[in-house]
């Protein structure tokens, strides 16, 4: 009776190990950050938002993006901090725009000796104005990512551009 415990046991022990190792190294869909949606269209004088999402990260601490378009087409309203990070603490956030040039720069961090988040959601929503008729990228680039440990490396991910036109 004892034998057949103890092998029930280290059978138990093997399939736990193995469960653990699978769940850690199964790869997970990479990182994202993207525009949402990914084609906007709206008419001349009418206002319209996109969201900057992320996807599938893990301890995500702060983040920065910039997004440029074609000022003589449109010009930014408003920029708004997303839920993702707020959600989990207190957070600063700033904007820059300049409709001159026809971009925004975006930072966002976690404030405090706290984990980051993981998961999905929204970074930041922006709001347009259709000056003229037109079509242009909605160019994210420059994109950072930091985790907890707000060390030099980065949360790798991708990044996905959003399309406008009228």
């Amino acid at each position: 009776m004892n034998k057949k415990i103890i092998i029930v046991i280290c059978l138990l022990a093997v399939l736990a190990t193995t469960l653990a190792y699978l769940t850690i190294n199964i790869p997970s869909s990479p990182t994202a950050v993207f525009v949402d949606p990914p084609t906007a269209t709206a008419t001349v004088s009418q206002n319209f938002t996109i969201n900057v999402n992320i996807s599938n990260v893990v301890d995500l601490y702060g983040w920065r993006f910039k997004l440029k378009w074609n000022p003589t087409i449109l010009d930014v309203i408003n920029v708004t901090k997303g839920g993702f990070l707020q959600n989990e603490g207190d957070t600063f956030f700033f904007p820059t725009i300049n409709n001159t040039i026809g971009y925004i720069d975006v930072d966002c961090t976690l404030l405090g000796d706290i984990k980051g988040v993981n998961g999905s959601g929204i970074l930041a929503t922006i709001q347009f104005h259709v000056r003229q008729n037109g079509s242009c990228i909605l160019d994210l680039y420059d994109t950072m990512l930091l985790d907890s440990l707000e060390q030099p490396q980065l949360i790798t991910h991708t990044v996905n551009d959003g399309h406008f036109s009228t």
